[in-house]
């Protein structure tokens, strides 16, 4: 097996949150590694399986080891959320349910409209498998320009006429640029990410809020959704320090402003993954809770409940 013998969550109970609620003032004091709140398990996670290979060798990820991890993962959360449809996505999905985590279920998108095609009719064919509860149509297509606006709504249109509620992710800016993409959605589900806007920690709630409040007000009568996350090592990026207590405080302080807000999100992300460092430089490897060994990292435990 892949995984080593690793911290586990912390103890507290609790029962998830689904719905908005308003704004309230947010506090950036606390605690030098922000763990003064009490453990709580998180709402959902992003998970991918690749800690020691990169997507395109994904015949190496048995069904094993996607296993081991999300027995790992499951004691520590409701739910997680995956970013393909196609080949293991699929294993991902069942072995899930098994672990009774709540599923929301990716399809890629890309410039390759053959490959989009392919995507698009596995996250279908998982809809009728009453295995998902939601359905993401593509991550930050929009961002990257990897489709245009009207081809996002026919995806999610074909996604969404399965009867599974059905989504987009997008950055918080995409998302209120382009109101017919989130009109066709269910719910929205909005990635802010203080770190890659250059955002000091001390201001790195306070900043997300106002973001959230912006995507809520462009979206009255929907449920927003967040995708969020901090890097434990890396670049610098303008005022954003990669480290890992700037990790822990700030997945403290995010999970007490959602459970204070009502907000459901996906943390970006369950394990490390070095093959993100050749696209993203090194800090993408570091975006993990537990690192590429399946080892929980330092301080996470005093954050991470189990429910």
């Amino acid at each position: 097996m892949l995984l080593a013998v690793s911290a586990g969550c912390g103890s507290t109970r609790s029962t998830g949150v689904t719905t908005n609620s308003g704004s309230a003032s947010i506090s950036t004091g606390g605690a030098t590694s922000g763990t003064t709140a009490k453990a709580l398990p998180l709402q959902g996670l992003c998970f991918s399986p690749f800690l020691n290979t990169a997507p395109s060798d994904s015949t190496s990820v048995s069904p094993d080891t996607i296993a081991g991890l999300l027995s790992k993962i499951s004691p520590c959360t409701y739910g997680i959320r995956t970013f393909s449809a196609t080949g293991i996505g699929q294993t991902i999905v069942s072995q899930a349910r098994s672990n009774n985590l709540l599923v929301a279920a990716g399809c890629d998108l890309s410039t390759d409209p053959a490959y989009n095609e392919k995507e698009v009719q596995a996250l279908v064919a998982l809809c009728g498998t009453g295995q998902v509860d939601i359905a993401v149509v593509g991550e930050e297509a929009l961002y990257f320009n990897y489709v245009s606006e009207q081809q996002l709504v026919n995806y999610i249109q074909r996604v969404k006429a399965t009867g599974v509620t059905t989504t987009t992710s997008d950055t918080w800016g995409e998302l209120i640029g382009h109101p017919a993409v989130t009109a066709g959605c269910d719910v929205v589900l909005a990635n802010m990410f203080p770190y890659w806007e250059g955002q000091d920690i001390k201001v790195a709630i306070p900043y997300l809020d106002s973001c959230y409040n912006k995507v809520r007000q462009a979206n009255l009568f929907k449920q927003i959704m967040v995708e969020t996350g901090w890097p434990s090592a890396g670049e610098t990026k303008g005022a954003a320090v990669a480290s890992q207590d700037n990790a822990t405080r700030f997945l403290s302080r995010f999970t007490s402003w959602a459970a204070a807000h009502n907000v459901k999100y996906y943390y970006f992300e369950a394990f490390d993954e070095p093959w993100k460092a050749t696209h993203e430089g090194q800090v993408g490897a570091h975006w993990g809770i537990w690192d590429n060994a399946g080892v929980m990292k330092p301080g996470m435990s005093q954050v991470v409940g189990t429910r």
